[in-house]
Parts: structure tokens; C-alpha cells; sequence
């Protein structure tokens, strides 16, 4: 999206003018992991870049680069993936946030599209905040919110409604379909993977999406013996490019509206 303001675009002197009217940005974080057969590497990064240059476009807001590495360790016996320790996540978003406070940004967005991302960015936010806890900052403090876009209202919706428990953890249709509208003829097309999606893969056991919300999940060895193909619990052949574009949709609108909220308030 070309009229998106994107931070790596920009001068100095335009961002010292943004500042002037809006203390806020924009942080996409996403992963590069395996996604089952078909799916993207990148699908995190993708589908969180996208959703946050539509918010951005609608509200003339600013974007920071993709934080496109994040903790996913539990999917590194699948090649290609290249996971970060959560530690260094962290240490990389309290550097990224120091940087911007001292600056004069106030408000930070982290717009998700990785579970095991979650625990590390708020506990990054936490520390950021503790500067002021512990008198080694003084002044306004910076606000921090993140939000998994499958958390948002009007795509959560639209999930459970096409794929019930088949939108299962990882790999999902509901990712998979926007990685579809995104990337049109780029997406992965082998044959063979597109046959090995066509049925469903086991079902998740009763409780288990809980027990492992947020990718707390176990090591790699153990993660492909029980997720051989990498799906978890997802019915990734469900989903379609008309389904990622009406997905998209509905998760910028609701970025949208809630970065609103979020930069605008007092």
C-alpha cells in the first residue's frame, strides 16, 4: 500500500513533523516458521504487515519496520524456520521501544500475528515500564498495547463461522486465506502439498488448545512426532482467497478503530 507512511520511507525531518501531531506507531510482529504443507514461511510476518499498512493507511499513522523473528523453537525440526529466543525478542522490543520514547513516540501498537510473540512483547512492555517504576526515567509514560489480529471482532467472527474447531493452532485457514489474497500466484502450489492438505488432520486432544495457548508448546523433536506435517489441528485446505480478502477486511477495520481509541486518548 503505497500511500501507507512507512518508517524505513521517511526522513528525519518528516518523522520530527509526524511528531508534531501524533505520538503513536504502528509495530507489526510476525514470525518465520514452517505452516504446515502449503503455507507460507513468512505467513506471520505477511499477514501482520498487511493488516497493520491498511490501519496505518486509514488513520495516516506512522509504521515501523516488521519484527518478522520471534520465539519458535518448538517448530525448528521443520526446515526453514528460524526461531529467536524469547529472551532476545524481548531485549529486541525494549531497544526498539527505548529508542522511540527517547524521541518523544508515546504510544506503541504492536499488531500480532504470532502466538508465542505474546507473552514475550508484554513482558517486554512490562520491564520498558519499570524505568519509570524504579525512578530511572521520569516524566510522561509511554503506553504499550498488543493485539492479535484473530483476536479482533470482526475476523474472530468470520473464523469460527467458515472453520469451527478446524481453524485449529497453527497452519490455520483463517492465516492461510490471507496469505492466499496477498499473495495470489506467489502462494505455494506444489501438487503434492495441496494433496496432502486435502484431509483433515487429527483432531486436537479436549483441552489442548488451552494447555498450549500462546505457542507454549515443547520441544522441537516432540512437536513434529505429534504434528508430522505441521498443521495443528488445522484444516488448512478450507481455506480460500475470498476468505482472506473478506478476513483482511474485517481486521483492518477493527485495527482501525481500536489504534483510534488507543493514540487518540488522553
Amino acid at each position: 500500500m503505497m500511500d501507507t507512511m512507512h518508517l524505513a520511507y521517511t526522513s528525519w525531518p518528516q518523522v520530527e513533523q509526524y511528531l508534531r501531531r501524533c505520538q503513536g506507531i504502528i509495530i507489526p510482529t510476525g514470525s518465520t516458521e514452517q505452516h504446515g504443507p502449503i503455507g507460507p514461511i513468512g505467513t506471520d510476518a505477511l499477514v501482520a504487515q498487511a493488516i497493520a499498512e491498511g490501519a496505518a493507511e486509514q488513520g495516516h499513522w506512522l509504521l515501523a519496520p516488521t519484527l518478522n523473528l520471534g520465539p519458535a523453537q518448538f517448530n525448528l525440526s521443520f526446515p526453514g524456520t528460524i526461531g529467536l529466543r524469547a529472551s532476545t525478542l524481548m531485549a529486541v522490543v525494549q531497544d526498539v521501544l527505548n529508542c522511540l520514547a527517547t524521541q518523544g513516540f508515546k504510544r506503541f501498537y504492536f499488531l500480532n500475528g504470532h502466538g508465542a510473540n505474546i507473552a514475550a512483547v508484554n513482558a517486554a512492555c512490562q520491564d520498558f515500564y519499570a524505568q519509570w517504576s524504579m525512578g530511572q526515567r521520569t516524566g510522561e509514560v509511554p503506553r504499550c498495547r498488543l493485539r492479535s489480529w484473530w483476536d479482533y471482532p470482526g475476523p474472530d467472527r468470520l473464523r469460527k463461522q467458515w472453520y469451527g474447531d478446524w481453524e485449529g493452532m497453527h497452519a490455520t485457514p483463517s492465516e492461510l486465506a490471507i496469505g492466499m489474497a496477498l499473495l495470489g500466484d506467489r502462494f505455494p502450489s506444489e501438487p503434492a502439498a495441496l494433496a496432502q492438505v486435502q484431509a483433515p488432520p487429527q483432531a486436537l486432544p479436549v483441552g489442548y488448545a488451552k494447555q498450549h495457548a500462546g505457542d507454549n508448546h515443547l520441544d522441537a523433536r516432540s512437536h513434529r512426532a505429534q504434528f508430522p506435517d505441521g498443521r495443528v489441528g488445522s484444516h488448512s485446505a478450507l481455506a480460500t482467497a475470498a476468505h482472506g480478502r473478506a478476513l483482511l477486511e474485517a481486521a483492518v477495520a477493527d485495527a482501525h478503530q481500536d489504534m483510534a481509541l488507543f493514540f487518540e486518548a488522553p
